[in-house]
């Protein structure tokens, strides 16, 4: 069975700390790195050689996980990389998508839906939630 190395991306220390904790507790996934700071995800990426990066939109330092996942993508393609926010700004989609994100997650999924994200992820699926209607689009 071939382990997936993850790295974690993440500014919210109570939220990095979940993930990192129910990653690990995965049998095909292992942490190999957690940061704050998206700017500091190329670095880690040539030290760590993840499989995937799990990275938010907004981190420390105002740093943008989309910008990080640009870079990441143009000097290790192999590497998948799913973005995540908890910003219903819909922009974040079409920005991530553009950058070649592999896929998209808002922070309000499940632990086990987010697992299987990032397997699928591994697999070579793309996730990406579709366009929000609003319930009152059109009422007048």
């Amino acid at each position: 069975m071939h382990v997936i190395r993850i790295i974690i991306i993440e500014d919210q220390t109570m939220l990095r700390d979940s993930l990192a904790c129910a990653v690990s507790a995965q049998p095909d996934m292992e942490v190999v790195g957690i940061l704050s700071d998206a700017a500091q995800v190329m670095d880690a990426t040539m030290r760590l050689h993840p499989d995937l990066l799990l990275m938010d939109v907004c981190t420390e330092n105002d740093s943008s996980g989309i910008v990080a996942a640009r870079k990441v993508k143009q000097d290790h393609p192999e590497v998948r990389i799913v973005i995540m926010t908890g910003m219903p700004e819909i922009t974040f989609v079409k920005q991530a998508q553009e950058a070649g994100v592999d896929s998209f997650v808002y922070k309000n999924v499940g632990t086990a839906e987010l697992l299987g994200v990032l397997r699928s992820t591994m697999e070579g699926y793309s996730t990406f939630p579709r366009k929000q209607t609003g319930k009152f689009s059109g009422a007048s």
